[in-house]
C-alpha cells in the first residue's frame, strides 16, 4: 500500500530539518507547495511525536531540547566543572546566604562550600544537599517534589521555601542559551529558578563551555538578569555572538 502523501512529506521535512539544523514555517510551505496552515497541522503532529520542536516560527530537531538524567550530566566534562566551581568559592562573601539550584556544576561548588562553617546554604538540590551533608555550615533544603531527571525539588512547596528567603548570592546552571538568556530544557524546573532570581542580590551562572554552543528550550532569565557568567574559557568569536555586548564572563585565573 502506498504511503499517504502527508506521511511522505512529513518524512521528507523531518529530513530536511535534521539535515540543517533548523526551518521555517514559510519556508517548508513554499518547499512542498502547500498552505501554511497544512504544515502547521505537520508540524503540531511531529511536535507531538517528539520528533521536531515548534516554536516562534522556527522549527529544530527535539534532540536538542531532549534534557539528559543527572548522572549522564554529572560525568560530562568533569575537570571544567571542577575548575568553575573552584573559582566560583573565590567570590562567595563570608556568612553569606548562599543559594545553589539544581545542576551538575552547582553540586561541584557544594562539594566544594562542604569544607567551610561560617555560610548559611540554601538548595532545591538532593545532590548538593548530599554533597554539604557532613559540613559546619547551616544547610536548609527547600523540600517539594523530587524530580529523578535533576535530583532537584521542584513545586509550590519548593518555591515557597525559596521565597522566604533573601540570598546574598544565587548560583545557577543551564542547558544553553536563547538570544534573551540561560535556557534549561525542563520546564517544571523552571519557576524554582525564577523564584530563586528574585530572591538573589547578586545571581551568578555556572556553565563549562560546551554550553556555549547548546540550545535550552525554556529561558529562565534574561542576560541583564544575571550578573556574571562563569565558565573554564572564554568564548570563541563565533560562539561570542550568543552573548550581548558588555555581558561579564569570567573564567578561572589558570585559564
Amino acid at each position: 500500500m502506498a504511503k499517504p502523501v502527508d506521511g511522505e512529506r512529513r518524512d521528507k521535512i523531518v529530513q530536511y530539518v535534521i539535515r540543517h539544523g533548523k526551518a521555517r514555517v514559510g519556508e517548508l510551505a513554499e518547499m512542498f507547495q502547500v498552505s501554511g496552515e497544512t504544515i502547521r497541522k505537520d508540524l503540531n503532529e511531529l511536535h507531538n511525536r517528539n520528533i521536531l520542536h515548534k516554536g516562534h516560527g522556527i522549527v529544530l530537531p527535539a534532540s536538542a531540547y531532549l534534557e539528559n538524567v543527572y548522572a549522564r550530566k554529572a560525568e560530562r566534562h568533569q575537570e571544567a566543572k571542577h575548575r568553575i566551581a573552584a573559582f566560583a568559592v573565590s567570590l562567595i562573601p563570608s556568612e553569606a546566604v548562599v543559594y545553589l539550584d539544581a545542576s551538575s556544576t552547582v553540586a561541584c561548588l557544594a562539594g566544594l562550600l562542604a569544607g567551610q562553617h561560617d555560610l548559611t546554604i540554601i538548595t532545591n538540590s538532593m545532590s548538593s544537599a548530599q554533597a554539604l551533608a557532613g559540613s559546619d555550615n547551616q544547610v536548609m533544603v527547600t523540600g517539594g517534589e523530587l524530580r529523578h531527571k535533576s535530583y532537584g525539588y521542584i513545586g509550590q512547596w519548593a518555591e515557597r521555601a525559596v521565597r522566604q528567603v533573601r540570598f546574598d548570592i544565587a548560583f545557577f546552571g543551564c542547558d544553553g542559551f536563547h538570544t534573551q538568556g540561560p535556557a534549561i530544557r525542563a520546564y517544571p524546573e523552571l519557576a524554582v529558578k525564577e523564584c530563586a532570581l528574585a530572591q538573589a542580590d547578586k545571581r551568578i551562572l555556572l556553565a563549562d563551555s560546551s554550553k556555549f554552543g547548546a540550545e535550552g528550550l525554556y529561558c529562565f532569565a534574561t542576560f541583564r538578569d544575571i550578573d556574571l557568567l562563569i565558565s573554564e574559557r572564554l568564548p570563541d568569536a563565533a560562539e561570542q555572538s550568543r552573548f550581548p555586548p558588555g555581558f561579564t564572563i569570567l573564567t578561572p585565573p589558570d585559564a
